[in-house]
């Protein structure tokens, strides 16, 4: 961004102050000439020949072609000073400024950008004296008129106080290549010129300038007090952030530790389950079933009760078998390895055959359903899914059954298993998942309701989900998605 537009201007008439060597105003002086020529004013630069050779060579280097801007007229290089010849006027010299501004717009320019070396303007120390007085016929120009430009003080040629009078006639201005466009210093021209009370004005203006200065500094002192208060803030919530991440720590130890206590009374209790509770179940079976082998013509018409009790316990031994299930699958760690469905399905198909050969059963099994995870787990949540539809199309007379893939859900895979069997209310599909729940009667379909239980706990510890379709007497898709960054 060049120099001279890094800011919005306050004035068109700057000012630039700078020590060293006089190539210390490129930085700012080419910049402000580049854009003169761009906004198709002409540029006027006025300074000593040695000058002018080095900021020609600045704007060559900068990709303008000064013999061609020159040529047309754009830019003017000058170092003439036939104008010190009879002595400095600020008048005479503020009329020749205006005079070229509008000999500029004659020739079809939007305006002047001038620049020049304050020491080559005015020559001699003692024209200084009407600095002020020339500065401020100056500024009039540059309200009145499309001029724009800078004014050059080096420290090290103008007399020491035109620095300080510098100050009070610019409105904004560069120190070395630092801009300030709030000049504060700054006496409006119409003081400056006006002698009639102009002591009275000067002091009314300078007790304004007081005030501005006394309010940007309160400004900036409430400024600080607001950031203390909002460190203060910061520190305190940083405290309470502190001692909630220390209470949330103690308590997630509590909840861990009661969470151990918790599986730990859950293992007791399918150790009780597995020993305890199944072995006089097996024993009233066992027994129901002497009962009946040894004692079956006294009992006569008794023995339908006993195979009712018989009944009972089996379905008791398999709502245990499912509560077991359950927890194998809650207790055993997630394995990661490719794990074909496909072909897990192809083999469950074929037991099922081998099981019923009675049953007319068409099987679809899509290609590619492979899919990162446990491969154990993943074989028991596709026999029950498929065991389910199995199930749940023995009344039809041709039975159709599906495993699929689909597109992937974000970086999930989707497989689904659909048949054409009883199907289900879709008001009840919330039941499906829960242990033991049941949407059909032991009469038209057996089991106990484990089978999909076990199938969400072992999707879900995959880190998917699973969710079901269906309508009554049309049968029931099944999805499942599994997170897969490998799927293809």
């Amino acid at each position: 961004m060049n120099a001279n537009t890094e800011h919005v201007d306050v004035s068109r008439h700057k000012c630039l102050i700078y020590d060293g060597d006089p190539s210390e105003q490129l930085p700012v002086i080419v910049p402000l000439l580049m854009d003169g020529l761009r906004e198709r004013r002409r540029c006027l630069y006025l300074g000593s020949p040695d000058m002018i050779s080095v900021v020609e060579s600045a704007l060559d280097a900068r990709g303008i072609d000064t013999a061609r801007e020159a040529e047309r007229g754009a830019l003017i290089f000058s170092s003439d000073r036939s104008h010190l010849r009879d002595g400095f006027d600020p008048h005479a010299m503020v009329d020749m400024l205006a005079t070229l501004i509008d000999d500029a717009v004659d020739n079809g320019f939007e305006g002047l950008c001038a620049t020049g070396d304050m020491m080559w303007e005015l020559g001699e120390e003692k024209n200084f004296e009407r600095l002020l007085e020339y500065e401020a016929l100056l500024e009039q120009v540059f309200r009145h008129k499309p001029l724009s430009g800078i004014c050059q003080y080096h420290r090290s040629t103008v007399p020491g106080s035109a620095i300080q009078d510098a100050l009070l006639v610019h409105r904004s201005l560069y120190l070395g290549s630092v801009f300030n466009r709030d000049n504060l210093f700054y006496v409006p021209p119409e003081l400056l010129l006006d002698n009639r009370e102009a002591r009275d004005k000067q002091g009314a203006w300078m007790c304004q300038q007081i005030i501005r200065i006394l309010n940007a500094e309160r400004k900036r002192d409430e400024a600080l007090a607001a950031l203390q208060v909002s460190e203060a803030q910061q520190r305190q919530l940083a405290e309470e952030l502190a001692q909630v991440n220390r209470n949330l720590e103690r308590r997630v130890r509590e909840r861990t530790a009661e969470l151990q206590n918790v599986n730990k009374e859950l293992e007791a209790f399918s150790y009780s389950v597995s020993h305890d509770l199944r072995a006089p179940v097996r024993h009233i079976d066992g027994f129901s079933q002497i009962l009946l082998e040894q004692f079956g013509e006294v009992l006569g018409e008794g023995t339908a009760y006993v195979d009712r009790i018989r009944g009972s316990a089996r379905v008791m031994d398999e709502l245990i078998e499912g509560m077991l299930a359950l927890s194998r699958v809650s207790k055993k760690e997630v394995g990661r390895e490719m794990v074909d469905l496909g072909a897990i399905a192809e083999t469950i198909a074929n037991t099922l055959r081998a099981n019923e050969p009675h049953r007319r059963v068409r099987f679809t099994i899509g290609k590619n359903l492979r899919v990162t995870g446990d491969p154990i787990l993943l074989r028991a949540a596709m026999e029950n899914l498929i065991g389910n539809a199995w199930k749940f199309t023995s009344k039809r007379e041709t039975a159709l059954i599906a495993v699929a893939k689909h597109s992937a859900v974000g970086d999930a895979v989707v497989f689904s298993v659909t048949d054409n069997g009883a199907g289900f209310d879709m008001q009840h599909a919330k039941k499906l998942f829960g242990a033991f729940q049941r949407l059909h009667s032991q009469q038209d379909f057996q089991g106990v309701g484990v089978g999909l239980a076990t199938v969400q706990r072992i999707i879900t510890r995959h880190g998917g989900r699973i969710w079901a379709e269906g309508r009554p007497g049309e049968g029931a898709t099944f999805f499942f998605s599994i997170p897969d960054d490998t799927s293809s």
